[in-house]
C-alpha cells in the first residue's frame, strides 16, 4: 500500500478530528482571500476613480485654504485664466483646457455644473464617456451633457430640455444631447455645459476653478509638475499618477496589516495540525513499530505522515479558497460595499477643484488568479510545515520502544 493511501486510510478512521483540524486551515485561507480580494477591490476602484476625475497629466488649481465661513456661503477658489499663458510656455507641455466647476441649479436642483471649452477638453482629457447620445462640441450653445445618475433621477431623456440656473441669474433652457457614466457616484450626479455659459451665468468672466494640462511625454509629468509648481507658486499642482501612487502606497500598508491577520489565523490551524499529528503518532505508536519491524525505512514513514499533512493542507486550502470566493463574492451584500474613499490630493472634490458633494464610492472585492493561487499554496504549506516535525518524530522512533507500547 502506498505511503498517500495509507494516509487517506489513517485521515479517514478519524473524520471528526480530521475535520476539525482542517477547519483551523479553512478560517485562516478563508479571511487571507477575502482580506487580499477586498484591498485588490479598493486598489483597482482608487485607480478608476483618480482615471474619472480627470484624464488630464496635471491639474493646476487654487491652493488657497478657505476659511468654515466662506465654504458656507459657497464662495470656491479661482484662478485667472491668463494664467495659462505661463503654463502653455513651459517645455513638454502639449496642450491646456480650462474648466470652471461650481454648484448651481439644474430644475431647480443644486448640483456640480463643469464648465469646459469642448475642443481642448477633448484633446487634454480624452472627453466625457458618452454612453447615449453626443458629448458637447465647438459652438455648442444651451446644450448639456448629464451624468448618469443625475439623469435616472430626473427621467431625463436624449432631446429633453432642463432649466439651467445660478445664484446671479434666472434659469435658462437647455437641451439635453448626451449622457456620461464614469462609474463614480460624484461624477456621475453633474453635468457639463461650455464653460463660456458657466462663466456668463455666475458672473464669473475669465475665472477658472482648473486648468488642465496635457503633457507631449507622460513620463515627463513629474518635472513638469516641478516646473509649474516653482511658476505658480499660490497654486495646488495635481497628477493622476501621483495621486495614483500615493494610493498604492496606502493600499500596501493596508494589504499587509490585513494579510498579517489572515497569516496569525494560518498559523492557528497550523498548530492545530501538529496538535493532530502528534495525536496522530501516539495513537499509532504500536503500528509505526510494526511497519518498521518488517522493514519500513525512516523514509517511508516519513512519507506516510508528511502525505497526511500534504492532504490536510490541500483540503484546507482548496475548501479556503472556496470559501473565500464565497464570502467575496457575497460581501457586498451584506456590508453594502465600503464609501468614502478620499484620494489623496484630490480629496472628494469635482474634477478642478470645484465644490462638489459627498458621495459614496462603493468598492468590491476582486477576485483575482494571483490571490487565488497565493492562498492555496499558503494551505499546502501551512499543512506540510506544521506536520513536519511530527513526522520526523515518527520517522526516527526505535521499533523496539515502539513495539513495546501498549
Amino acid at each position: 500500500m502506498s505511503a498517500l493511501n495509507m494516509a487517506l486510510k489513517s485521515l479517514g478512521r478519524r473524520k471528526l478530528r480530521t475535520a476539525l483540524t482542517v477547519s483551523g486551515i479553512v478560517v485562516g485561507i478563508a479571511m487571507t482571500l477575502v482580506f487580499l480580494s477586498l484591498v485588490a477591490g479598493m486598489d483597482i476602484q482608487a485607480a478608476q476613480m483618480v482615471r474619472a476625475i480627470g484624464g488630464a497629466d496635471i491639474t493646476v488649481v487654487n491652493a488657497t485654504r478657505m476659511t468654515r465661513q466662506q465654504f458656507q456661503q459657497g464662495i470656491i477658489n479661482t484662478l485667472d485664466e491668463s494664467l495659462v499663458t505661463i503654463i502653455e510656455g513651459v517645455n513638454g507641455v502639449y496642450d491646456t483646457s480650462l474648466q470652471l466647476s461650481l454648484r448651481m441649479f439644474v430644475n431647480s436642483t443644486g448640483v456640480p455644473i463643469n464648465g469646459i471649452d469642448p475642443s481642448t477638453y477633448s484633446v487634454v482629457t480624452g472627453g466625457l464617456n458618452v454612453i447615449n447620445g453626443s458629448s458637447l462640441s465647438e459652438g455648442s450653445e444651451k446644450e448639456v451633457v448629464l451624468g448618469k445618475i443625475f439623469a435616472d433621477s430626473l427621467n431625463a431623456t436624449i432631446g429633453g430640455n432642463v432649466i439651467v440656473s445660478s445664484a446671479q441669474q434666472d434659469g435658462e433652457s437647455y437641451e439635453i444631447i448626451g449622457i456620461y457614466e464614469t462609474g463614480i457616484a460624484l461624477q456621475d450626479r453633474g453635468c457639463y455645459i461650455t464653460l463660456d455659459e458657466v462663466q456668463n451665468m455666475s458672473n464669473k468672466e475669465n475665472l477658472i476653478t482648473a486648468i488642465l494640462v496635457k503633457c507631449v511625454d507622460p513620463n515627463e509629468v513629474p518635472t513638469i509638475r516641478e516646473t509649474i509648481a516653482s511658476l505658480l507658486p499660490d497654486a495646488r499642482i495635481v497628477s493622476p499618477s501621483a495621486a495614483i501612487q500615493q494610493v498604492s502606497n496606502l493600499l500596501n500598508t493596508v494589504r499587509m496589516f490585513l494579510f498579517s491577520i489572515g497569516l496569525i489565523a494560518l498559523m492557528a490551524g497550523g498548530f492545530g495540525v501538529i496538535n493532530t499529528m502528534i495525536t496522530s503518532i501516539s495513537e499509532r505508536t504500536r503500528e509505526i513499530g510494526t511497519l518498521k519491524a518488517i522493514g519500513a525505512k525512516d523514509q517511508q514513514i516519513l512519507k506516510i505522515f508528511m502525505s497526511e499533512a500534504l492532504l490536510l493542507g490541500l483540503i484546507g486550502g482548496g475548501v479556503g479558497v472556496s470559501i473565500g470566493i464565497i464570502f467575496s463574492i457575497l460581501f457586498p451584500m451584506f456590508s453594502g460595499g465600503l464609501s468614502g474613499l478620499t484620494i489623496p490630493g484630490i480629496g472628494g472634490r469635482l474634477p478642478g477643484g470645484g465644490s462638489g458633494f459627498p458621495g459614496g464610492v462603493s468598492i468590491s472585492p476582486a477576485i483575482l488568479p494571483s490571490n487565488i493561487l497565493l492562498c492555496f499554496s499558503l494551505g499546502i504549506v501551512v499543512g506540510v510545515l506544521a506536520g513536519f516535525y511530527p513526522a520526523w518524530r515518527a520517522a526516527r522512533m526505535r521499533p523496539v520502544e515502539a513495539l513495546r507500547h501498549v
